[in-house]
């Protein structure tokens, strides 16, 4: 297996989660009472290597250890590129990230620790020139879940995708009402009931055979993810077909072993049976390197018992059983990562990384879990997300 699938680990809680749009802390107004001191910085466009020079809002958030967002303050950047913020309350337990918006993306910092020293803490912002040019965008993974109702089948499709470019991707498509869409996607032609996690009623786009999705994609590896949730007519056996909008590198099916149904099609391998964190076993297939505008068919036969039909979901577990999927399949991702790393010197680096990878998968369990309770802010939640995934990735 290829090192790539280590990166289910971390890329698969975002793609479960959702990020339901929530409005920002209010900008606190009560006088710091303790230590004070100043956050400072700049915004640098990682393009040219210089700073912005221009004047941009910038906002400040106050975090503690757990990701929870306490606070939030705006301010403007200099045309020199630097911002400050003053008489911010200081405490060994918080830290600090600072966001903005260049050319309509948003921005932020990595979260940078109090410093109860120097009574300062300097953070930079980098920003990216945006391009509409599709070349080195591509699906690292593509993850379809099946599971089988009396209604039909329920299909997941999870995308993670990278942009390898050194510029933010967006505006690719134009749509309907003065929209544009950075990415399109192919859905079954009979598809019904549909929804998306991340699950925001401005980010994507639904059209005749397919959907857009309009956020732009970040020059970071896996920097975006997202899921499609649809259901479809099966009455014993039907096709599954799918036709590239991007490169993909790899494309892994999943079935549940209880149903007793089986995939075929050319390029397949498998199946492997998998048993994931919530006790529910599957049997994983795999496509590996479908390139842009190729289509892959895969023939789904059998019958599924009546047992089966009642333990599968329904179209209401359709909204709300995304989340604690999610949190299963990490289950798959961390078995993958093990089973094709089989080797004396790999089983080393896995154990000695394992207590720090288990740390970050439990902040970002946290960070989550205070979105949900609507203690951080959309914003803050993603690009904190994203920056916990990085670190992952970089241990991975």
């Amino acid at each position: 297996m290829k090192r790539v699938v280590a990166y289910l680990v971390i890329t698969l809680f975002a793609a479960f989660s959702s990020y339901a749009t929530r409005p920002a802390l209010a900008q606190s107004e009560t006088p710091p009472t303790g230590p004070v001191g100043e956050v400072r910085g700049k915004i640098i466009n990682r393009n040219s290597g210089n700073v912005v020079a221009e004047s941009l809002e910038v906002m400040l958030h106050v975090l503690d250890q757990d990701f929870v967002d306490l606070d939030m303050k705006h301010a403007q950047s200099k045309p020199d590129g630097t911002f400050v913020f003053t008489d911010i309350s200081f405490d060994a337990n918080l830290q600090f990230t600072v966001m903005t918006i260049y050319d309509g993306v948003t921005y932020s910092s990595n979260p940078a620790p109090t410093d109860m020293k120097s009574m300062q803490v300097a953070v930079d912002v980098p920003v990216y020139e945006t391009t509409n040019d599709l070349t080195s965008v591509q699906i690292d993974q593509m993850h379809v879940l099946f599971d089988f109702a009396e209604d039909g089948l329920e299909i997941k499709e999870i995308y993670v995708i990278s942009n390898t470019s050194e510029r933010t991707v967006k505006d690719v498509y134009k749509l309907e009402a003065d929209r544009a869409a950075t990415l399109k996607f192919p859905l079954q032609e009979d598809a019904d009931y549909i929804f998306f996690k991340p699950d925001d009623q401005d980010r994507f786009v639904k059209f005749n055979g397919g959907f857009a999705d309009t956020y732009p994609i970040l020059p970071v590896t896996g920097s975006s993810q997202l899921m499609v949730i649809y259901l479809v007519p099966y009455d014993g056996e039907r096709e599954y077909t799918y036709s590239a909008p991007l490169n993909v590198v790899r494309m892994n099916f999943l079935l549940p072993e209880q149903a007793n149904v089986s995939l075929q099609g050319f390029g397949l391998t498998g199946p492997e049976s998998v048993t994931l964190q919530n006790g529910e076993s599957y049997e994983v297939y795999s496509y590996s390197g479908l390139n842009a505008g190729q289509t892959l068919s895969i023939s789904i036969g059998g019958k599924v018992g009546t047992e089966s039909s009642k333990n599968s979901n329904t179209r209401n577990s359709i909204a709300i059983g995304t989340t604690f999927l999610g949190f299963a399949i990490i289950g798959l991702g961390v078995w993958w990562w093990r089973k094709s790393e089989n080797t004396r010197n790999a089983d080393n680096d896995i154990h000695s990384n394992e207590a720090t990878l288990d740390g970050l998968i439990l902040e970002i369990a946290e960070l989550d879990e205070e979105y949900e309770k609507g203690s951080l802010s959309s914003e803050a939640h993603q690009h904190l997300r994203q920056n916990l995934m990085r670190k992952a990735k970089r241990l991975l």
